[in-house]
């Protein structure tokens, strides 16, 4: 009997073992939707071959488990930090690319955070080229209430950036709200490497301007032109809600308040912005307090409108 076992087991192949993608479709899609969309979306670019991650059409070669898993779920929001920082930090450009082809990104895709993605030039993103649907990008690498100082060296290039983002802004229809930069970025030693692009994002808002009002005092925004910063700051609008407020409701009800922490606006509906009671450091989010009150930390930049 133990001979005979063992001649059994001897003749098993390859072809005789289960696969994961024998199971039946909907159950993997069930199941995926237990994970966070990134991962997701990973798992659903992992059952498609990778020879066809290059083809442009290629929502109409994924596999049926893939297109299973995508269909299943809404694309409006990509956040990295959704995941474990040691996964976003060995995702490279052609993962992300493969991500945002197989969720068809440039129709769907309103916010996209790239949280730990330290090994990405941005080349990766060419797919949102043109896109007039994407209303948030978040460049800064880091996670909600958290220091840049912190982050390791990133590879992600402003050179590779800056033509998409300008693609995207002189898009018919352009939806871009708000955009948060690495902070490397703000201290190129060869001048503001954003310069011109910032000049065409701020002209963007005011052809939008006709349409677009404060969400408080519901004034027409026209002529705002403080949409940025001197250190490539987001001005006037919510990072969470991305609600706009014009500067008289900025300035004399406060409704947008700046940490200087995570260096992002919150009004008062997301998220509360207070006096810490660390002189050094100002005003800091609700979100921040826990990470200024811990020894050693200044402020490392101060808002300059």
């Amino acid at each position: 009997m133990v001979s005979n076992s063992g001649a059994n087991k001897r003749r098993r192949t390859a072809a005789d073992t289960l696969h994961i993608s024998d199971l039946p479709i909907g159950f993997i899609a069930d199941v995926s939707a237990y994970l966070p969309k990134p991962s997701r979306a990973i798992l659903a670019v992992a059952f498609t071959s990778s020879s066809l991650w290059q083809n442009d059409n290629l929502m109409h070669r994924l596999s049926p488990i893939s297109k299973a898993i995508i269909s299943a779920s809404q694309w409006n929001i990509l956040d990295f930090e959704d995941v474990e920082k040691e996964l976003a930090n060995k995702l490279t450009d052609d993962d992300i690319s493969a991500v945002l082809n197989s969720i068809n990104a440039q129709d769907v895709l309103k916010r996209l955070k790239l949280c730990g993605c330290i090994n990405i030039t941005g080349i990766g993103l060419n797919l949102l080229r043109g896109s007039a649907v994407l209303e948030q990008i978040d460049f800064s690498l880091v996670g909600k209430h958290e220091t840049q100082q912190k982050i390791s060296e990133s590879k992600i290039s402003h050179e590779v950036v800056v033509p998409i983002l300008d693609s995207i802004i002189s898009s018919d229809g352009c939806s871009l709200k708000h955009i948060a930069f690495p902070i490397s970025w703000c201290r190129d030693e060869e001048g503001d490497p954003l310069e011109q692009m910032r000049v065409r994002y701020i002209n963007m808002f005011t052809r939008r301007s006709s349409s677009l009002s404060c969400s408080h005092c519901n004034a027409n925004m026209r002529g705002n032109d403080n949409w940025f910063s001197s250190g490539n700051l987001q001005n006037n609008i919510c990072y969470d809600c991305l609600e706009p407020f014009c500067n008289e409701c900025v300035d004399t009800s406060e409704l947008l308040k700046y940490c200087g922490f995570c260096r992002k606006d919150y009004c008062p509906l997301c998220v509360v912005v207070e006096d810490c009671s660390d002189e050094r450091c100002g005003w800091v989010c609700n979100g921040c307090k826990k990470s200024c009150d811990s020894d050693g930390w200044t402020p490392f930049i101060v808002r300059i409108a």
